[in-house]
């Protein structure tokens, strides 16, 4: 005869094992939330610090676009993220919808075309944003610098095109090693 004792033995420790791990996988994943969710929280922070910061800085300046900084220096293979306002002075009850473009056309002390200059310099943002009629909304864009760009500054334009040229600002980016 055999003994069921081993086979009983064997499912216990498995089942030992198996709560071990469900509780170790619990407290990992309640220490990764609560780390997520405190950087998380303040990165929501800094956003309203800059929405209100970009705010009064549009109350302050007539124009009808503001960009957070004219002059970005950013190191090769970084990405950063800056801010731009757009207030919106047309009369449409509904709001204006805004096309939105980024265009880097030289480059200074160095003979680069456009196309090369589209393939170092990669702007991420919201092409068709929506603004309500008198007011002013914040954006992010992200810029990325490709490893092999130049390094140089590079002159770039943002536009807003309502079916008519509404506003645009100059803005200069130094890649950096």
């Amino acid at each position: 005869m055999k003994s069921k004792k081993g086979g009983l033995q064997i499912s216990i420790n498995a089942i030992v094992i198996l709560i071990l791990a469900i509780t170790v996988l619990g407290i990992g994943l309640a220490f990764i939330t609560g780390m997520f969710e405190e950087t998380i929280g303040k990165l929501g922070q800094v956003s309203k610090s800059i929405d209100k910061q970009m705010r009064e800085k549009m109350e302050n300046e007539p124009g009808r676009l503001v960009l957070e900084n004219d002059y970005i220096d950013i190191k090769k293979s970084d990405k950063i993220r800056t801010y731009f306002g757009i207030r919106n002075e047309n009369e449409d009850e509904d709001g204006t919808e805004f096309e939105v473009s980024f265009v880097c056309d030289s480059a200074f002390d160095e003979d680069l075309t456009v196309t090369d200059i589209e393939d170092y310099i990669q702007f991420e943002f919201l092409k068709y944003p929506k603004v309500k009629r008198d007011d002013i909304r914040i954006l992010p864009v992200d810029i990325k610098i490709d490893p092999k760009s130049a390094i140089t500054t590079y002159e770039c334009t943002l536009s807003l095109d309502d079916g008519t040229d509404y506003a645009s600002e100059d803005l200069f980016i130094t890649v950096t090693r």
